[in-house]
């Protein structure tokens, strides 16, 4: 028969895994919804400016 290791990795990373779980008084908290805004957001502007309507859009209104 095989031998049981002693110590496994779950039984090593437990430790560590409560350690993270926990959740600072002090961080900064960010919403879900805040994330989902700013990534659209930079996502559509990076696409505009690809294909030129930031340009577009400047050259017209004197930006």
């Amino acid at each position: 028969m095989a031998k049981d290791k002693k110590g496994s990795g779950i039984q090593q990373a437990a430790g560590l895994i409560r350690y993270f779980d926990e959740e600072s008084e002090d961080a900064i908290q960010i919403s879900r919804g805040t994330i989902y805004f700013i990534c659209i957001f930079f996502s559509v502007t990076i696409y505009l400016a690809n294909h030129g309507v930031i340009d577009w859009l400047g050259s017209t209104f004197g930006l």
